[in-house]
Order: C-alpha cells, then structure tokens, then sequence
C-alpha cells in the first residue's frame, strides 16, 4: 500500500510538470512569435502617387518630375506682362511638399482648357527641379488658366483652374500680396452668394 505523502507528491508533481510545460509552450510561442527576422524589418519605400489622369494629360518624363521632384520653389511674378523681374522667391520646405503635390494632383484641374478672351499674364510660377531637369507651371488666377511649361518657357500644355487651392497657398506664402488675398475674398464672397 503506498503512503498517502507519496500520492499527494505524484500528485503535486503531475501539476507542476502541466503547468511548467504549459508555461514553456505559452513562451515559446510568444517568443517565436515576435522574433522578428533583420530583414524584415527595412523601412517600407514610400508609395507613389500615381494619378491616371494626370499621366494621360502630360507626358510621363513631365510628370515623374512633378511628382518626384524635392527641389520646388514658388516665385510672385509681376503683373506687367513684359517685365521679366520676379517679386519674390520662396523655397518650399520639404514637410509641405506633399501639401503642393495635393494642390497640382486635383483631377479636375486637367480636365478643360476652354478658350477665354485676355493675355495670359501668370501671377505664380512653380519651378519643379529634379536632377537639373526643370518643369514650370504658371497659374493666372484671373484667367483661371495655369500652364505647364519646360525650361525654355515653351508652353506643353494648358487647362483651366478648377479650384482656388494654388490661390489659397499663395495667399499663405505671400501675405503681403493684397491681389492675392482682394481675389480670394472675392471669390469666396461670390460662392457664399451663390450658394444662398
């Protein structure tokens, strides 16, 4: 007959050889699971922006420069259309280049280009510079015409302005500038007299 100290120690020891297996098993898989190999952990590549419309308006070289470019910079141009002296340059920093990619990345600015009647006379020029390949857009907010050009001021294509974005970002960049912000109002005070 055995001892009843001897069950209560088999007993006892069953439990504990559960337990302890069942803690390594929890264990091993927790450390298994987030081990992580080296390799996985490189930084994921930035997506592209890759908007259809905007390839089937320009050319892919224009736009891989537009889309890709770091080096962006904003000039007021005066409102002269045969002066040649910019008012001011400003670069723009790299948090808000995402910001200006939105701007220029609207769908529905590549839609149209009717005709209207004046001189297109730009107020805004965006310089797009990627590995010394240069592509400029120029906006005429009183038209509401922008264009896209190359180095050489040759005009690739033109459209109409579809929004008040680029009007809003220059009015932020220049606040000197009372046309920029006479026109914002305007604008904003005829769709508020629109909409009632």
């Amino acid at each position: 007959m055995r001892e009843p100290f001897s069950i209560f120690k088999n007993y006892i020891d069953q439990r504990f050889m559960k337990i302890f297996f069942a803690f390594s098993f929890l264990l091993a898989l927790i450390t298994g699971c987030t081990a992580v190999n080296s390799k996985a952990m490189k930084p994921i590549p930035e997506v592209g922006i890759k908007d259809t419309i905007l390839q089937n308006a320009l050319e892919d070289s224009v736009c891989h420069i537009i889309l890709e470019s770091k080096k962006i910079t904003i000039t007021q141009l005066p409102f002269q259309s045969d002066s040649t002296i910019p008012l001011s340059s400003k670069k723009i920093k790299q948090k808000n280049l995402s910001l200006i990619r939105f701007i220029v990345n609207n769908p529905e600015n590549y839609l149209s280009n009717k005709p209207v009647y004046g001189e297109f006379i730009p107020q805004i020029e965006v310089k797009y510079n990627l590995k010394k390949r240069i592509i400029v857009l120029k906006y005429d907010f009183g038209l509401r015409k922008w264009g896209v050009f190359d180095h050489e001021e040759k005009c690739i294509a033109m459209f109409d302005l579809a929004s008040d974005d680029m009007l809003r970002y220059a009015c932020q960049l220049f606040p000197d500038n009372t046309f920029f912000s006479d026109l914002l109002l305007s604008r904003l005070s005829s769709n508020d007299f629109q909409t009632n």
